[in-house]
């Protein structure tokens, strides 16, 4: 399952297509995520929730299905990223889940940790915004080739120290970034420059903005 991904769909108001498919691909649909996955044109591999937000697929259908409680700690993202942990993927993508409630976007930023934290990349997109994190003492490269829009740089918990922002509009060095100075939103790309960003000690939440 190493360079394997697992995508799970999530809610989204979206109808662009979140990642271009790859071979091997497996699609896990977290309740109303199967009707993201649908409007995108994806089948999926697994359909879970609680369904109080989707219809309860039929018996037939030719997925497996997970039924859990109303009542539960985890959200349905969260199970379905435990899943797709425990099948053995190091990729664990998220289609959408931004937008709309913020506490649902902050709830699939948290998801994005939990994977990170558990040792797999994942990354959120719903085809106009994408959120990624950094772990603290690595760095990124992101190729800016007009797509992006915006790009703004966050501490993911409270503070990061020694985070280079270079090859952007506005650059820093080496600098002390806080959860309560948002010094790092709206950047911008410059066309055709690769921009680099390393965070130092403590992770770092990286948000692009598509146009």
């Amino acid at each position: 399952m190493q360079n394997k991904r697992a995508i799970i769909y999530c809610w989204s108001e979206s109808d662009l297509i979140p990642f271009e498919a790859e071979k091997g691909d497996f699609i896990i649909c977290a309740d109303s995520g199967i009707k993201y996955a649908q409007r995108t044109g994806v089948f999926p591999d697994v359909v879970l929730g609680d369904f109080d937000s989707s219809e309860r697929p039929s018996a037939t259908a030719e997925f497996e299905t997970i039924s859990l409680p109303s009542e539960k700690d985890d959200t349905d993202a969260l199970f379905a990223a435990r899943l797709a942990l425990d099948r053995g993927f190091k990729k664990i993508y998220l289609a959408g889940g931004l937008g709309g409630r913020l506490d649902h976007t902050l709830g699939a930023i948290a998801v994005l940790r939990f994977i990170e934290k558990n040792g797999a990349e994942c990354v959120i997109c719903d085809g106009k915004t994408r959120v990624s994190l950094i772990r603290a003492g690595s760095e990124k490269k992101f190729d800016c080739s007009g797509r992006d829009a915006y790009i703004s740089v966050f501490p993911s918990e409270g503070v990061s120290d020694g985070v280079d922002i270079q090859g952007f509009k506005y650059e820093l060095t080496d600098y002390r970034l806080t959860s309560y100075f948002p010094i790092g939103v709206s950047n911008e790309p410059v066309r055709d420059k690769t921009g680099l960003i390393k965070a130092g000690m403590g992770d770092l939440i990286v948000v692009e903005i598509f146009k």
